[in-house]
């Protein structure tokens, strides 16, 4: 199937760091990804290395780093239907994720609402869009190459007129839904998420830079089972400082790491209003962090109303900030 659908072949072009912004439209538009060459500073840059490293450490001493992409572990398809210890070192996880960065370090809370990136996602989802996750892979030596995967995988297809639909409840990663057979001329969903992977070192194929299949955004299709075996992909290379940015539905996944030093990432992930978000940041995200954010990053963090969506009373406020906003039983 994926020799039917994917145009693209290795030798074939791909999308280059760039700095100017409307080549890296144009590039995400094209194969489904862009690379914005020095998206961060070289003081962003460092605070946000050296706080990732500070982090990442202190959760493997106190004994609660999740580690996965190790040899021995299971597929994590369905978290909820394995144990709580399935992602530790323990259980022979190698690459480190670190959530829930918003509540770890004001660097990675700027990172939500970089002016040098929001413009691109906002031309890949439009102006009111959500913060999904915002978290850190550290890819280590070791750590095995990641599946092929999209990140709107439970984005419903559209269906010919008559069609038996898929029951939106019940898709589940990893299987395929909907109608359709890679045919170009078939209608196929738009891109509803878009993700930002800031890189904190520089990213080479033989440290596991991430892996993406060009022009599979535009297929309309979830990866087969086997990829990326099955399917040719490209190492997004990037220098430190940059973000490699690609939506939703573009097959991708994390390389495997072959050198001597980890691979430092903050990816976000982003998704239209419509849809719930991975992190639940209405009820994580540390009141104190809250306090001191600007208008643009409780957008993001799903406190602003949309259309209606997300209020706790009244529809046409703006804002809504727990608890204040609650209003109980009354007589």
């Amino acid at each position: 199937m994926a020799d039917a659908v994917l145009p693209w072949r290795p030798g074939d072009p791909v999308a280059a760091p760039t700095d100017d912004p409307g080549t890296a439209q144009a590039d995400i538009a094209r194969f489904g990804y862009c690379v914005l060459a020095d998206a961060l500073d070289a003081e962003t840059l460092a605070a946000a290395r050296d706080r990732l490293v500070s982090q990442a450490e202190a959760e493997r001493r106190a004994g609660i780093a999740f580690a996965d992409q190790g040899p021995r572990q299971p597929p994590k398809r369905d978290y909820g239907s394995l144990p709580e210890n399935a992602f530790t070192e323990e259980a022979g996880g190698i690459n480190q994720r670190v959530w829930m960065l918003v509540n770890k370090g004001r660097v990675f809370r700027d990172l939500v609402t970089h002016p040098r990136t929001a413009p691109i996602v906002e031309s890949v989802l439009g102006p009111d869009y959500l913060l999904s996750t915002l978290s850190a892979n550290i890819a280590k030596p070791g750590g095995t190459l990641m599946g092929l995967h999209t990140d709107q995988w439970w984005m419903p297809r559209p269906l010919p007129r008559g069609a038996e639909p898929v029951r939106a409840g019940a898709i589940r990663r990893g299987e395929f839904y909907g109608y359709d057979d890679g045919d170009p001329a078939r209608a196929i969903a738009p891109p509803v998420a878009c993700n930002v992977m800031f890189c904190l070192n520089d990213f080479t194929e033989a440290n596991g830079a991430t892996r993406i299949a060009p022009f599979s955004h535009r297929t309309g299709l979830q990866p087969p089972p086997g990829a990326p075996h099955s399917v040719p992909t490209v190492a997004a290379e990037a220098p430190a400082g940059a973000a490699v940015i690609f939506e939703g539905r573009t097959w991708h996944g994390t390389g495997a790491n072959r050198a001597n030093g980890p691979r430092l990432g903050v990816l976000a992930t982003y998704c239209a209003p419509q849809f719930r978000t991975q992190e639940n940041y209405t009820l994580g995200a540390d009141p104190a962090a809250l306090e001191e954010a600007s208008e643009e990053l409780l957008a993001r963090l799903g406190f602003k109303v949309w259309n209606a969506y997300g209020r706790t009373g009244d529809p046409h406020r703006r804002f809504v900030y727990p608890p204040a906003d609650i209003v109980g039983e009354m007589e």
